[in-house]
């Protein structure tokens, strides 16, 4: 009888055992899954636009219109408010935020303002009057009124609009489009219009021919 019941809890044992193993093995699988899970997701956090302002919503690679509006408007601000002392300064700012296809060439640009002002002593001024995001392009525009102080001389003031193609990378804002220029926003219809007129004048003008 003895050796009867010894068997028998024998037997008892190895199958809670297998259980357990089979129980740990599940466990194992599952929290290998949910790691997989929470790296491999797309999550969506908070974070504050660089106004200051208010917080919005960004994911891996997108973020909420008004993310893009702010960082835009905050853009045109440090690039239309130039002076001799602050221009390394933004030149360095904004040097880390630039895609590399746009880097070489936003640089150099701003290297040539950098010894323009330097060399002529003008302090660079922007008052924005609106910021405007076309979906179509995935452009975003930041218009106002730029002024030239010249130390020397009577202030301009001109049309100025700033644009930008801003994307979210792995959370972070790439300037992968800059353009800085007199007039305003050149949109779609805009250039559209502009065409247009092209093609009335030309038709005005018998086609071309002189």
């Amino acid at each position: 009888m003895r050796l009867t019941s010894a068997m028998a809890s024998w037997k008892s044992a190895l199958t809670v055992a297998k259980l357990m193993t089979a129980v740990v093995v599940v466990e194992g699988i599952a929290m290998t899954g949910l790691a997989y899970a929470l790296v491999t997701s797309d999550r969506t956090i908070v974070m504050m636009a660089p106004d200051g302002g208010r917080h919005d919503s960004v994911n891996r690679d997108a973020a909420s219109r008004g993310y893009v509006e702010a960082w835009a408007f905050y853009l045109a601000q440090m690039l239309g408010n130039v002076t001799p002392e602050n221009v390394g300064f933004i030149k360095a700012r904004i040097s880390p935020l630039l895609c590399p296809d746009i880097y070489g060439d936003a640089m150099a640009m701003l290297s040539n303002q950098v010894v323009t002002i330097t060399r002529d002593r003008v302090a660079l001024s922007f008052e924005p009057h609106g910021v405007l995001v076309e979906d179509a392009t995935g452009k975003v525009f930041v218009d106002g009124q730029a002024t030239d102080h010249p130390v020397m001389g009577t202030e301009e003031r001109t049309e100025r609009s700033f644009e930008f193609v801003i994307r979210i990378s792995d959370y972070r804002v790439q300037v992968c489009g800059l353009q800085s220029y007199e007039g305003p926003p050149r949109t779609l219809q805009l250039l559209a219009q502009g065409k247009e007129r092209d093609a009335q004048a030309k038709s005005g003008n018998g086609g071309g021919r002189p």
